[in-house]
C-alpha cells in the first residue's frame, strides 16, 4: 500500500478541485453562477416582501432576540425564523448589506443543484442524465429570477432535496441514514416556511411502493418509517416553535400552531386565487423549456412507464401540485421546489432517440421583447408624442410617474436581450444547444433584474426617508406612519424604534396630541391638502412628510377612504 507524501496529497486535492470546476463549466453551472453574480451585487432589496423579511432579521440582530421574530416591535407569526437566522449569520461575516443577503440565497440555489444531481445519479446511474437534468433545471427562466430572492422557497427547495435523499436511502435500505435525512429535511423546511414542506415532499414518501421496490416489499416498515420521519421533523421544529409560543403569549402561539396553517390552506387572507390558476401560470414559469423542446410522444409516454427516475418525479410533483391548486392562497414561487420534479422529467425525455431542442422561437421571443424593453424608454419619455400612448395615460392604465420610472431604465438592457435572440434565431446550431438555451435563459433573466436594479432601484432606494425617520426618533420628535408600512424603513435607517402607525381616522387626533410631531407616509389615496414638508419618489409615487400643526390647518373630509390591500398588517 502506497503511502502518499503532503505535496501528493496536496496535488491530487488540487486536481479534483479542477476537474469538478472543468466539470462545472462543461455543464454550464459555472457559468450560470457568474451571470447572476451582478444581480447579487447590485440589486437592491425590493418592497414590499424583501424589505419585509429584511426589517424581521434587523430586529432579530437589534435586540439579540432569535427566538421570536418581531417586526417594528411586534412579534412576527408570519414566517418560522430559520431564513431570519441565516440572515444574521451572513452579517456576521459579511456585515450588514444586502448583497450578503442575496449571496447567501444564491449559495443555497446552488447547493439545490448539486443535491439535485446527486438525487438524479442515485436514482439512474447515468452522468449524462444527471447533467441534462441539473442543466434544465437552472435553465428554468424562474428558477434563475428567484435564484438569489430573499424569499423563504429557495431554502425551501434545498431542504426538500435533502429530505428526498433520505427517500433514496429507503429505497437502498439504509433506514437509518434515511431517517435522519427525512427528518432533517422536513424540521428545517417547517422552520423556514412551515408544514407545507409535508406537501414539497411528503407524497414521494407515501407513493413510495409505486416507484421503489423496497417500498413495495417492505411496505409496512415503509409507513412506520415515514410517521416517524414525520415526528423528527416536528420535535425538530417543535424545539424552537414551543419556547417560541411561551415567549411570546397566546396570540403569537395561535398564529404559528393555526393561523399560518390550517387558515392559510383552507382560506387564505392574502393571494386567494381559484384552483385553475396555476395550469395558466406555469408554462410561462418554465420557459423556455415549454417552447423548445422537440419530442415524439413515445418519449414522453415511456419515459413515465419505464423509467424510475420519471415515477419518483411524477410521485414527487404531481400530486403536490394538485393540492397547491386547492389550497386557496397561490403565488408562483410557491410552486418552486416542485422545479425540479419537471426538470428530471424533460431530461429523461431529451435521452431518448428523435428527441431535441429548437431554440428559434425562443429566440423570437427574446428578440421581440428586448426590443419592446430597448425601445419602451423613449416612447415613455415622448408619451405626449404618440397617441395611443396619450390614451393609455388618459385612461389611468399607465400613470406619468410610471412613465417617468420607465423612461429612465437604460434601452442597452432590451438591447443585449434583443441580441441574445438574434443568435438563437440566426447563429448555427446556438438554438440546439441544451446549455447554450439554458445558459441564455439565465442570461435573459439576469439583464431582466439588472434593468430593474438600474431602473427602479433609485425609486425603491428609501435610505433618505428612513434617515429622516431615524433623526427624528433619536430628537425625541413624535413621528408616525399613516397605515401600515410594513417594515419598509427599519433596516435602511437602522432604527432601533418602532415606527407607530395611524390610520386615517385617527390622524386629527394624533396631530392634536402631537402638534410638534411628523406623519410620513408612501400612499397616496388619501385625501390630504396639507403642502408637504418633504416628498420623495417612491417606487411609482412618493413618500410623503407632513408637519402635524400643517395638517391640523387644512380642511378634513366627512368621511375617510375605506383602507386597501396592504394598508394593514394582516395583508
Amino acid at each position: 500500500m502506497r503511502v502518499f507524501s503532503g505535496a501528493e496529497e496536496a496535488t491530487m486535492a488540487d486536481n479534483s478541485v479542477m476537474r469538478y470546476l472543468r466539470g462545472m463549466a462543461a455543464d454550464g453551472r459555472l457559468w450560470w453562477l457568474l451571470l447572476l453574480l451582478p444581480v447579487v451585487l447590485f440589486l437592491p432589496a425590493l418592497p414590499i416582501d424583501e424589505t419585509r423579511y429584511i426589517a424581521v432579521a434587523w430586529e432579530m440582530r437589534l435586540h439579540l432576540d432569535f427566538l421570536v421574530p418581531h417586526l417594528n416591535g411586534a412579534p412576527y407569526s408570519d414566517k418560522p425564523p430559520l431564513l431570519f437566522w441565516l440572515i444574521n449569520l451572513g452579517w456576521l461575516f459579511a456585515g450588514l448589506h444586502v448583497w450578503a443577503v442575496r449571496l447567501g440565497v444564491l449559495a443555497a440555489s446552488f447547493a439545490s443543484l448539486l443535491l439535485f444531481e446527486h438525487l438524479v445519479l442515485r436514482l439512474e446511474p447515468d452522468v449524462a442524465l444527471a447533467r441534462r437534468a441539473v442543466t434544465v433545471l437552472f435553465g428554468i427562466v424562474y428558477f434563475a429570477i428567484f435564484s438569489s430572492a430573499i424569499m423563504f422557497d429557495v431554502l425551501l427547495t434545498t431542504f426538500a432535496l435533502l429530505a428526498l435523499h433520505g427517500a433514496l436511502d429507503w429505497d437502498a435500505q439504509r433506514w437509518r441514514r434515511g431517517l435522519v435525512l427525512i427528518a432533517l429535511g422536513f424540521g428545517l423546511g417547517i422552520l423556514t416556511k412551515g408544514p407545507v414542506v409535508l406537501l414539497d415532499a411528503g407524497f414521494a414518501l407515501l407513493l413510495g411502493p409505486w416507484w421503489s421496490e423496497t417500498a413495495r416489499a417492505n411496505k409496512r416498515r415503509w409507513y412506520a418509517m415515514t410517521g416517524w420521519a414525520v415526528l423528527g421533523g416536528a420535535v425538530i421544529a417543535l424545539a424552537w416553535a414551543i419556547p417560541a409560543a411561551i415567549a411570546g403569549g397566546e396570540k403569537y402561539a395561535n398564529a404559528i400552531f393555526l393561523r399560518q396553517t390550517v387558515d392559510r390552506m383552507a382560506n387564505s387572507f392574502a393571494h386567494r386565487r381559484p384552483p385553475w390558476w396555476y395550469f395558466m401560470v406555469l408554462p410561462a414559469m418554465v420557459l423556455p423549456w415549454t417552447l423548445v423542446v422537440r419530442a415524439p410522444w413515445r418519449a414522453w409516454r415511456d419515459s413515465f412507464h419505464v423509467s424510475k427516475s420519471v415515477r419518483f418525479a411524477v410521485a414527487w410533483a404531481v400530486p403536490a401540485f394538485l393540492a397547491f391548486c386547492l389550497v386557496s392562497g397561490k403565488q408562483p414561487h410557491y410552486l418552486l421546489p416542485l422545479l425540479p420534479a419537471l426538470a428530471l422529467y424533460l431530461a429523461k425525455v431529451l435521452g431518448a432517440n428523435d428527441a431535441r431542442v429548437r431554440g428559434r422561437l425562443f429566440g423570437a421571443l427574446l428578440l421581440i421583447e428586448g426590443s419592446v424593453l430597448a425601445a419602451f424608454p423613449y416612447f415613455a419619455a415622448h408619451a405626449r408624442d404618440f397617441a395611443w400612448f396619450s390614451r393609455l395615460v388618459a385612461s389611468g392604465r399607465l400613470t406619468p410617474e410610471f412613465l417617468h420610472v420607465a423612461a429612465g431604465i437604460w434601452p442597452v438592457w432590451g438591447a443585449l436581450t434583443a441580441l441574445l435572440g438574434v443568435a438563437l434565431v440566426f447563429v448555427r446550431r446556438a438554438h440546439a444547444s441544451l446549455r447554450g438555451l439554458a445558459l441564455a435563459s439565465t442570461a435573459a433573466a439576469a439583464l431582466g433584474m439588472l434593468a430593474l436594479a438600474q431602473g427602479v432601484g433609485p425609486y425603491v432606494d428609501v435610505s433618505v426617508a428612513a434617515a429622516r425617520i431615524k433623526q427624528d426618533q433619536d430628537a425625541g420628535r413624535p413621528i408616525a406612519h399613516l397605515a401600515w408600512h410594513h417594515g419598509l424603513f427599519e433596516f435602511p435607517g437602522r432604527l432601533t424604534q418602532p415606527l407607530p402607525k395611524v390610520e386615517f381616522g385617527e390622524l386629527r387626533a394624533w396631530c392634536a396630541a402631537h402638534p410638534d410631531g411628523e406623519i410620513v407616509t408612501f400612499y397616496s389615496r388619501y385625501p390630504i391638502t396639507a403642502k408637504p414638508d418633504l416628498e420623495l419618489p417612491y417606487r411609482f409615487g412618493f413618500i410623503r412628510f407632513w408637519r402635524a400643526q400643517d395638517l391640523l390647518a387644512m380642511p378634513w373630509p366627512a368621511q375617510a377612504p375605506a383602507p386597501e390591500a396592504g394598508e394593514t398588517p394582516e395583508d
